[in-house]
């Protein structure tokens, strides 16, 4: 048997929620893995030695995750950063926006939502200054992006690696399986997502809508853009943003709208607004993304 742990760091638990999708093909999961810890599932507060695979989620925020993933590394033989918050900061990391006193501020003290409350002084770890993906402080030896990764792909990874078999990991972009048609249209307008009604048949660029499906990683189907949705970027950068130390989510972003449009890629640049959140919304804790020689991460981060 393998034996297989589960953990979480700074998470929704999204992502250990969709390992269970997997369905009735769990059981081949089971049938050759034994699942040895997993606090969302038992309650266990040590990490057991002797892992064969183990699957952490979510980001390093405090410097309780960082200790526990460090232990997990120590235990296993193969480490996996599992979901776009392991692999590169996620949601998560848009709280490097701000600094770690305005985060605690907005969640206690000043909450517009809440009765404003004390800080909590006991038994809290440690805010590290910024969020972290989980290979900014250890050795990953797998990384399976999404938000959370998709049933069919985490199938298509787990169960080979259970079997000692290489896993086929799909490549492509969104672009790939997205069915909407790109064309070159004359516009000098980009358009809020709230604006108007997309043409179901075109893609989004094409008519002045920000979509990343270019930028991000297809492992997900393209359900966003299936479902009238942009893509914003949940996968993770595509492979070729990855590999190219010029390539970069927002720059690539501004070609393609330029190249579609005919605007000058300055005109594109002056209509769009909240980069942070638009553009680096799952990624903006990525050390690799930030140390691009194009990336816009450095100037929007306080630490």
């Amino acid at each position: 048997m393998v034996n297989i742990a589960i953990e979480t760091l700074a998470s929704c638990s999204g992502c250990e929620v969709s390992i269970l999708d997997l369905h009735e093909d769990i059981t081949k999961l089971i049938e050759k893995a034994d699942i040895v810890s997993a606090p969302i599932l038992m309650d266990i507060k040590e990490i057991p030695d002797d892992i064969d695979i183990a699957i952490v989620t979510g980001s390093v925020r405090n410097v309780e995750n960082k200790a526990r993933l460090e232990e997990l590394r120590e235990k296993s033989k193969i480490l996996i950063a599992y979901g776009t918050c392991a692999c590169f900061g996620g949601i998560t990391g848009m709280a490097d926006l701000y600094t770690p006193e305005e985060v605690n501020s907005r969640s206690f003290t000043e909450n517009p939502s809440t009765e404003p409350a004390e800080l909590p002084n006991e038994v809290v770890p440690e805010l590290l200054s910024i969020v972290h993906p989980a290979a900014d402080f250890t050795k990953i030896d797998g990384f399976i992006p999404g938000c959370p990764p998709k049933e069919q792909l985490t199938h298509d990874i787990l169960i080979p690696l259970i079997n000692d078999e290489a896993p086929d990991v799909p490549k492509k972009s969104v672009c790939a399986d997205c069915h909407r048609e790109m064309e070159h249209v004359e516009y000098d307008k980009i358009h809020r997502r709230i604006e108007g009604e997309a043409d179901p048949g075109k893609c989004f660029l094409s008519q002045g809508y920000v979509c990343l499906g270019s930028v991000t990683l297809g492992r997900c189907g393209g359900l966003c853009t299936e479902a009238g949705i942009p893509c914003h970027g949940c996968g993770g950068p595509s492979l070729d943003v990855l590999r190219e130390p010029s390539h970069d989510i927002y720059n690539g972003v501004i070609k393609r709208i330029a190249h579609l449009s005919k605007m000058p890629e300055k005109d594109v640049e002056k209509q769009l607004y909240d980069i942070g959140h638009i553009m680096y919304g799952f990624v903006i804790g990525s050390t690799t993304m930030e140390e691009k020689q194009v990336s816009l991460i450095p100037q929007l981060v306080k630490k």
